[in-house]
């Protein structure tokens, strides 16, 4: 009866973050092909120090679109794929269900990650205000570590206590 409810919530859970993830994967379409479609933007002044000033804004803008992307697709083929997926404990017939739904939370939690972050970097890019040497742009970057690392932890430490 326990292991029914948990299974219950865990369910409900995933299909929250499933549906979740599926509108920020879509809001990431919709943030790119609105931002890439008002290109090209006003020319950086020639004091402009960053990657747009560099490189350009399409330029830019297309390469987080692919590493963003990227990230999202391998996470959703290991969500799909449970078997390409190593879990942290030993895998039996009483267990798998209970295990294949928090480690598809975790996954999920971790491609919203990726889509958030990428999105910010895409509207800072039409900014013109992206530097990878900026104090912003790391603690940006030392965030999303971090709370990548937060979700691992905590998948970690759910699976351990629900094997």
């Amino acid at each position: 009866m326990k292991t029914d409810l948990r299974l219950n919530v865990l369910r409900n859970w995933r299909f929250l973050l499933e549906w979740a993830t599926f509108i920020s994967i879509i809001c990431m379409v919709v943030v790119f092909a609105l931002t890439a479609s008002i290109l090209p933007a006003p020319a950086p002044s020639p004091d402009a120090d960053g990657l747009v000033a560099k490189y350009g804004m399409r330029t830019v803008l297309f390469i987080l679109f692919a590493l963003g992307g990227g990230v999202c697709g391998l996470l959703f083929l290991l969500s799909r794929f449970p078997r390409l997926y190593r879990y942290p404990v030993k895998i039996n017939a009483d267990n798998v269900e209970l295990q294949y739904h928090i480690a598809k939370i975790a996954l999920c939690t971790g491609q919203l990650i990726a889509v958030v972050v990428t999105c910010i970097l895409m509207l800072r890019v039409y900014e013109q205000n992206i530097t990878l040497h900026s104090p912003d742009f790391r603690n940006m970057l030392i965030r999303s570590a971090v709370a990548g690392g937060a979700v691992y932890l905590v998948y970690f430490l759910a699976a351990r206590r629900y094997r």
